[in-house]
C-alpha cells in the first residue's frame, strides 16, 4: 500500500528532489489506466482539451467526467460548447460521457484510475481539473493524496457510481436538449462589472 502527497510547484514553494507534481502523477496514472472516473467542481477549457488528448493518445476504453458546479453557477459559453463537443465525441466512440450534477452544488475533487474494471489508485484533494496546462501566474497552489488503499478505492468508486444516478446527475447533452443549462457570455466574464454578467439559456429559440 502507498500514500503519496502531491503538490503544485509554484514559486516560491517549488517541488524538490524526487517530489512529483499533481500534473506529473496524474499523467503517469492515466498512462497505466484503461478507464478513468473523474468528479470535480470545475474544469478549465485547456485542461479539458488536454484530457481529451490523453484519452485518445492512451487509448482509454472508458471515461466518465462528472462536473459539479455548473448547473447552478452557469457555464462560460466557450467551455460549454467544448464540453458538448467532447461529450458527443466520446459517446459516438462508445467510450464515455460528461455528466453534470443537477441536484446540488458538488465541489468534491476525485480522480479514479482503473485497469481491467478495477480501481488501482485514487487521487483526492483540492485541485479541480485545471492543472493540465501551462502554469499561469494566478494559478492556485493545490495539494492532493494519491493512494491505493483498498478501503479508500472501494469507497471512492462507490461514491462516483452514486453521483451517476439519474436523480443526481445527467448527461450534459440531455440537459442541453431540455434547455436546462445556463450560459455566461464570455465578454461578460471579462467585464470589470460583475453585475453585467448576462446569464441566459442559449438553447432557447
Amino acid at each position: 500500500m502507498y500514500n503519496e502527497c502531491l503538490y503544485s510547484s509554484l514559486w516560491p514553494l517549488l517541488t524538490r528532489g524526487e517530489d512529483k507534481t499533481i500534473e506529473d502523477r496524474f499523467i503517469e496514472e492515466v498512462k497505466k489506466s484503461d478507464q478513468l472516473e473523474l468528479a470535480v467542481g470545475f474544469v478549465s477549457y485547456k485542461s479539458l482539451m488536454e484530457l481529451d488528448k490523453l484519452v485518445t493518445q492512451q487509448n482509454i476504453k472508458n471515461v466518465s467526467l462528472i462536473l459539479g458546479m455548473y448547473f447552478f453557477n452557469g457555464f462560460p459559453e466557450e467551455l460549454l460548447k467544448l464540453t458538448l463537443e467532447i461529450n458527443d465525441k466520446w459517446q459516438k466512440s462508445w467510450i464515455g460521457e460528461i455528466r453534470v450534477i443537477h441536484s446540488f452544488r458538488y465541489h468534491g475533487k476525485l480522480y479514479c484510475f482503473l485497469k481491467n474494471h478495477e480501481v488501482y489508485s485514487t487521487m483526492i484533494g483540492s485541485p479541480n481539473l485545471s492543472f493540465l496546462t501551462t502554469k499561469l501566474m494566478w494559478q492556485q497552489y493545490e495539494i492532493a493524496l494519491l493512494t491505493n488503499d483498498l478501503k479508500i478505492l472501494e469507497k471512492t468508486k462507490s461514491h462516483i457510481d452514486s453521483l451517476k444516478s439519474e436523480n443526481i446527475s445527467k448527461n450534459i447533452a440531455v440537459l442541453a436538449k431540455n434547455q436546462q443549462l445556463i450560459v455566461i457570455k464570455t465578454d461578460a466574464i471579462e467585464s470589470k462589472n460583475p453585475s453585467k454578467i448576462d446569464r441566459k439559456n442559449i438553447f432557447k429559440k
